[in-house]
């Protein structure tokens, strides 16, 4: 990433494992990053410490929202949108509710509000993303990016998480057809795809998943050049280590090779 003038990007569901990783790599990139969950304090802690190791990097901003509550998640992302000039390089969408929930104790109204984080959220963003995506670097060949993880769940669905497999796979979904409606107007639709549990340290840190399937999305964002570039939706990062595809089109590779 080789751009002079700082990119900008929204993450939304600011978190202390993925969130943090992928923000300390594009802060160590110029980047100016703004970050949006329900606990104000955790972000201006997250932003205090990448702000700390990160110095000459644009400050980090950061505004409380509720991705389950449509009208929460559009104030935060309207704040945002006017802090950088109203149009944003990035927007990742990393909301979920992650706990135990047996299929057979799951109350309707844990999957309602699971629901709302994971898919609603999903939905909101994307819709607010077709508007305000930056859309001017494209003549230079860098495109815009909605960029949402995900996982396999919605092909190995495990019943003692039953809600996050489920609204989960709604998400994937919406991205999918998202995907669809995004590119006709040069917008890019990105789903780093983490198959396993991320833990602090190993193959399934934060650290390098980001480094092996989130990176990728923001170097080909930039060379993409429409139809020239090559452009995929999925990348998927396994558990043993280097990442792979899924039946709907990833790139399969390993790690030695990143």
């Amino acid at each position: 990433m080789t751009s002079l003038q700082p990119r900008t990007i929204i993450i939304i569901g600011a978190g202390p494992l993925m969130s943090r990783s992928l923000s300390l790599y594009l802060a160590s990139h110029n980047w100016q990053i703004i970050l949006i969950s329900r606990n104000h304090s955790s972000l201006l802690s997250l932003a205090s410490e990448i702000n700390d190791l990160n110095p000459k990097a644009p400050k980090v901003l950061v505004h409380p929202g509720d991705a389950s509550i449509p009208s929460s998640l559009h104030k935060a992302l309207d704040w945002a949108a006017e802090q950088v000039g109203g149009k944003v390089d990035v927007l990742c969408y990393n909301a979920a509710h992650v706990a135990p929930s047996p299929i057979l104790e799951l109350k309707p109204e844990v999957l309602t509000q699971d629901f709302n984080i994971t898919a609603m959220g999903t939905l909101v963003a994307g819709q607010w993303y077709m508007n305000h995506a930056n859309t001017s670097h494209i003549p230079q060949g860098e495109h815009p990016l909605f960029l949402v993880p995900g996982g396999l769940l919605d092909k190995y669905p495990d019943p003692n998480i039953s809600a996050l497999c489920a609204t989960k796979s709604a998400s994937q979904c919406l991205v999918k057809m998202f995907q669809q409606v995004m590119a006709p107007k040069g917008i890019l639709v990105g789903a780093p795809i983490v198959g396993g549990e991320v833990v602090k340290e190993g193959k399934m840190s934060p650290d390098r998943i980001v480094d092996g399937v989130f990176r990728p999305f923001f170097e080909e964002r930039e060379r993409y050049r429409g139809n020239e570039g090559n452009w995929e939706l999925e990348r998927v990062w396994l558990p043993e280590g280097g990442y792979g595809s899924t039946g709907t089109g990833g790139i399969v590779g390993n790690e030695s090779g990143m």
